[in-house]
C-alpha cells in the first residue's frame, strides 16, 4: 500500500496543487495532466491489488481499473463504492442513478494508466480524458456520440466526468487504510 500512496502523492505533486499560492498559472508551475493520470491510474491499481491480496482475491495482472474491480467480492466493492459516494462530505445516495454514474465513470478510466502514457497516439489541441477515448469507449460514455445523445437529451444519461479517477483513487485510499491499516505514508 505504501506504492500505492507514493504514487497517489505524485499524482498531486502534478495537478492544481502546484499552483494553490500562485495567483496564476505559469509555464513553469502549470499542471501536468498526463502524468498526474498515469500516477493516479497507477495508484488505483496498486490500490486494487492490496486490497485484493489482503482479501486473498486473485484477480488478475491488468491496468484495467474497470475489470480489476470487478473481479473483486461484491462485499469489497460495495465498500470501495459506500466511500467514493461519502469522499469529501458528499454523502452521495445510494441510487440506481449514483450506481449507474459509478460504473460509467470507472469504465471512462478503465484504462486511462495506458492511454495518458501513450498520449502521443491521440493527443491533439486538447487534452482530456474525453479526447483520450477508444472509440468504444467514445460510443459508450461520450455525449456527442449518436448512441448516447437521446439520453443526454433527455437527461437519462449519468455524467461521466475526468475528476472521477481522482476520487476514486482517494476513495481507494480511505478504504484500504479502513480495512489494511495505515501505513507510514498515509
Amino acid at each position: 500500500m505504501e506504492n500505492a500512496n507514493d504514487f497517489l502523492a505524485a499524482s498531486k505533486r502534478c495537478g492544481w496543487e502546484r499552483i494553490k499560492d500562485a495567483k496564476t498559472a505559469t509555464k513553469e508551475n502549470e499542471p501536468l495532466m498526463m502524468p498526474e493520470m498515469v500516477n493516479l491510474a497507477f495508484a488505483c491499481e496498486l490500490y486494487l491489488n492490496a486490497i485484493a491480496e489482503h482479501r486473498k482475491i486473485k484477480i488478475g495482472k491488468t491496468h484495467d481499473l474497470d475489470k480489476l474491480f470487478h473481479n473483486l467480492k461484491k462485499e469489497t466493492r460495495q465498500g470501495i463504492f459506500d466511500a467514493w459516494r461519502n469522499i469529501a462530505g458528499e454523502n452521495i445516495a445510494d441510487c440506481d442513478y449514483t450506481r449507474q454514474m459509478f460504473v460509467d465513470n470507472l469504465g471512462a478510466c478503465a484504462n486511462v494508466f495506458v492511454r495518458f502514457r501513450y498520449a502521443d497516439k491521440w493527443v491533439g489541441s486538447v487534452i482530456s480524458l474525453e479526447h483520450s477515448y477508444s472509440p468504444e469507449q467514445f460510443e459508450k460514455y461520450s455525449p456527442a456520440s449518436a448512441k448516447r445523445c437521446e439520453d443526454v437529451l433527455f437527461h437519462n444519461a449519468p455524467q461521466v466526468y475526468g475528476g472521477f479517477i481522482n476520487q476514486f483513487a482517494n476513495s481507494l485510499k480511505i478504504y484500504a487504510e479502513r480495512v489494511i491499516g495505515k501505513t507510514y505514508n498515509s
